[in-house]
């Protein structure tokens, strides 16, 4: 299932319900959000691990010049992970997840909304997957929380990671060239996404 493939289908008319043209605008920006987070999640792993792979030899200096103890300080290869490169080993942890969780909500989404021609028996059905869908999404998140490293919870994860992120692309002075063109590119993304889900019926398709 791509975005491509039911971009026709789950685009709203206008005589759709309220409900329906919000699940279907939020079933698109979910398909393309999990797909986005997915690659963030590959493109922050290569890119880390060959960081990690290039630190050899510092590492191995420093260790052999102060004592393999004082110069490591953790225990195992995440707690390096983290101590170094929070921001990345979060980015990693988190995009996987969401993208993930945001699939399993558009699949949902998807078997919810109601076709042409469908029976009672069809709709029961559909709100059996749909709820199925979302209790395995529960059961991933409490499974995830169980068996966290560093963090509490989830939840606390995203918390830490928005304010490193705000710390790294927002507060760093002198501020990033990159910082020009990033930071009016999620403003101008802000302002078409609020447009898009308030966008009124009578501008959809019939």
């Amino acid at each position: 299932m791509t975005l491509s493939e039911t971009r026709e289908a789950m685009g709203p008319r206008k005589g759709d319900k309220n409900w329906v043209r919000v699940v279907k605008q939020s079933y698109r920006f979910l398909l393309l959000s999990s797909f986005a987070l997915e690659v963030v999640s590959i493109f922050v792993s290569t890119v880390i691990g060959s960081v990690l792979l290039g630190h050899g030899d510092v590492t191995a200096a420093a260790a052999a010049a102060k004592g393999a103890a004082k110069a490591v300080g953790y225990t195992s290869p995440l707690g390096l992970l983290r101590h170094h490169h929070e921001f990345e080993y979060l980015t990693i942890q988190i995009t996987f997840l969401q993208g993930l969780f945001n699939w399993l909500a558009a699949v949902a989404m998807e078997i919810i909304i109601p076709k042409e021609d469908e029976g009672v028996s069809a709709k029961r059905m559909n709100a059996f997957m749909a709820s199925c869908l979302g209790s395995l999404i529960l059961w991933i998140l409490a499974f995830n929380n169980h068996h966290l490293n560093f963090y509490s919870n989830y939840m606390g994860m995203i918390a830490r990671y928005g304010v490193l992120f705000v710390r790294r692309f927002f507060g760093a002075w002198p501020p990033r060239p990159m910082m020009f063109l990033y930071g009016p590119s999620f403003v101008l993304s802000a302002v078409l996404g609020w447009r898009a889900f308030n966008s009124p019926p009578d501008l959809d398709n019939d």
